[in-house]
Formats: C-alpha cells, sequence, structure tokens
C-alpha cells in the first residue's frame, strides 16, 4: 500500500519516469550508509538515478547497480570551479527530483542550483528555505526516539512516498580483478593461498578524530595476543596513514602481517576476504558491515545507537562516561578522550573470541 506522498505519488505507475539526483557530501561512512536508499531505487522501474559525491568516496558507488550517474566534486583543486563543474553536469542531468542528505550549506546551495522542479531536505537544515520540500524530524516519521543513520537518510524517500520497507542493507561491490589484487598484497606479506582459505582477522586502527582514536599500543597488545591464539592478523589502513601502521608494527610480534594503506575499492577487497574485522567507528567499518562480515567496533565519542554497524554481526565496545555522545572534534571535559582511552584491551579481546 503506497501512502500518501508530498510530490503526488500514488502507486507503482507514478513513480515512472522520473530522475532523482541524491546530494551525498562528507564521509566515507556517509557513502556507504545511503547506498540502502539506491536499493530502494532499484526496487521502481523506469528511475533515472544519479548521486553527487565527493571524489574521496566516488569508488563506493561505481559499478553500483542502482545508480546511473555519479557526479563527483574534486576538492583538492579550486572548490568552486570543481563545484561549478558539478553543477553544470547536473544541469545536463535535468533531475525531476534532487534530495539534499545532508543539510549543510553547501549541500542546500547545490540542490538550489541542480535545476530540479522539486527540492528535498530536512526541516531543520541550514538553509532549509532553498528546498521546497521540507521533510520532518526522522524520529517522527520512523515514531523512535532514537534512529540509526540508515534511517535517518532513509526518512527522506518515506516521507516522499517511496517503498521503503523492508530497509535494506548497505552495498558495497568487489571486482574479480581486485579481488586478485587484495590476494596479491596478502601474498605479499607471507599468507599462503592455504592461510587465506582459514581465514585472517583484518584490523583497520585508523580514524578521522582523535576521540575516535583507540590507542595504537593498544591495538599492537590486541594482534599480539589474537596472534598468540593461533590467528593470523592482518593491518591495513587508508592512505596517509602509513605512520600509525609503522608505529603500531614497531610493538608486534613478528608473525603479525601489515599491507601497505589501499585506495577505497583494493581496502573493500581486503575486507571481502578477511573472517572477521576489527576497527574504530569510521566508514571503513561500515564497508565491513555492508560485506556482512562479523565486526567489532571501538566506539568513543560518537552515538552508537546513529553510527553502529548496519545489518551485521557485531560487538560494539565504548565507555559508559554520561558526556558520551559529543561533537567529537576535541574532548569537552577531560584533558585527553577518555571516552576511548579508557577501553581496556581484554574487553576487545574477548569480543573478537565471542564472535569467532
Amino acid at each position: 500500500m503506497w501512502r500518501s506522498s508530498p510530490i503526488g505519488l500514488k502507486g507503482p505507475e507514478d513513480f515512472a519516469p522520473f530522475r532523482v539526483l541524491f546530494v551525498r557530501l562528507r564521509s566515507l561512512g556517509d557513502t556507504v550508509l545511503m547506498t540502502p536508499m539506491l536499493k530502494v531505487m532499484g526496487r521502481i522501474p523506469g528511475w533515472t538515478v544519479g548521486v553527487l559525491v565527493e571524489k574521496s568516496y566516488e569508488e563506493v558507488l561505481e559499478g553500483n547497480p542502482h545508480v546511473d550517474n555519479i557526479f563527483v566534486i574534486d576538492n583538492h583543486c579550486n572548490k568552486w570551479t570543481a563545484r561549478m563543474r558539478a553543477i553544470r553536469e547536473i544541469r545536463s542531468f535535468r533531475p525531476t527530483l534532487a534530495i539534499d542528505l545532508h543539510g549543510g550549506t553547501t549541500g542546500a546551495i547545490l540542490t538550489a542550483l541542480s535545476g530540479a522542479r522539486k527540492r528535498v531536505g530536512y526541516q531543520k537544515g541550514r538553509l532549509s528555505y532553498l528546498y521546497n520540500i521540507k521533510v520532518p524530524p526522522s524520529t517522527s516519521l520512523w515514531q523512535k526516539d532514537h534512529v540509526h543513520t540508515v534511517e535517518h537518510q532513509m526518512s527522506l524517500l518515506k516521507y516522499l512516498g517511496f517503498p521503503v520497507e523492508p530497509v535494506p542493507s548497505a552495498e558495497v561491490l568487489v571486482s574479480d580483478s581486485h579481488l586478485d589484487m587484495a590476494r596479491g598484497l596478502l601474498e605479499g606479506v607471507g599468507l599462503c593461498s592455504q592461510q587465506l582459505d582459514k581465514g585472517f582477522v583484518l584490523i583497520n586502527p585508523a580514524a578521522a578524530f582523535d576521540t575516535k582514536q583507540w590507542e595504537s599500543g593498544h591495538f599492537a597488545l590486541l594482534a599480539t595476543l589474537l596472534g598468540r591464539e593461533g590467528l593470523k592478523v592482518v593491518f591495513t589502513a587508508g592512505p596517509g596513514q602509513e605512520d600509525l601502521l609503522e608505529k603500531i608494527k614497531r610493538h608486534c610480534i613478528p608473525k603479525v602481517r601489515f599491507v601497505a594503506p589501499q585506495s577505497v575499492k583494493k581496502f573493500t577487497a581486503l575486507v571481502s576476504l578477511c573472517r572477521l574485522y576489527v576497527g574504530n567507528d569510521t566508514g571503513s567499518t561500515h564497508i565491513a558491515a555492508a560485506l556482512e562480515k562479523p565486526v567489532v567496533v571501538i566506539f568513543g565519542s560518537s552515538d552508537s545507537r546513529a553510527w553502529h554497524p548496519w545489518r551485521t554481526e557485531y560487538r560494539l565496545i565504548k565507555s559508559d562516561l554520561s558526556c558520551i555522545p559529543c561533537p567529537g572534534y576535541f574532548c569537552l571535559h577531560y584533558d585527553e578522550p577518555r571516552c576511548i582511552r579508557s577501553i581496556p584491551v581484554e574487553a576487545v579481546f574477548s569480543a573478537v573470541q565471542s564472535l569467532l
């Protein structure tokens, strides 16, 4: 049964032919967690789907069967030149409907300049006057006190009358060529095919903020404990995080392997081969969840109700400090972020054991 829709959609026949643009700026995790919306669009024939993302996260959507056009803002060059180029491409796409998934200033402006007749965003967005369809708080739409980020983003489609339930899992794709590259990387650090068949624990120790960064020494001790249990342990990270891996490597037993930082596609392929994933609250952890890997995630300042792994088996380790959650750019209450620093190695080790 189709709910009443602000854009006049009453049944399947009303869903075609239209062009929708999703404006999804910001982080890796945000991009991964918007893929359930793309699956919803795939339920309905006749729609052409475009997504505007930042260059760093384009790889998340490459090859996605529910995306017809990817528009990219390259923030490594002049940002206004990059934005104007993206606007020209989007206007050539001629979207019927533009949906701002973030609500920030840039996203709202790009949505307004898209040329779409219907421009959708959150009522509480910074420049919500630029939308002509304003979506109420997601908690009211889902009738919950708290919603996951997937549900928060999905609330935009829910309000418009799209068939969002059951809410899908996230989706990231791995090509055969990237799988071959990942196997080659693992063999290059000493994991033979037979060892790969038995599985390994993959750890990504990096995080975007200090308040989400578990200590490098803790990661090294965790790897040592897992290695002594006979488990194969592999560390990797993203571009620019070489120093963190080197710091951890100095304190690990020799049998722990380290794969140099990889692109999103190659990292995703590495995750697809692992038996279990361990990481901080980062976008990389959401990639592991999208691949339905068992996940142990270490939380610091973030709201775990909104950012826990979506639709996979997981163990979430966090502090019980009353100041959680907080914005997370820096610690507001202590001389160091105790939320993440206070989590003991034993708790994470036990969580890994419980999933294995």
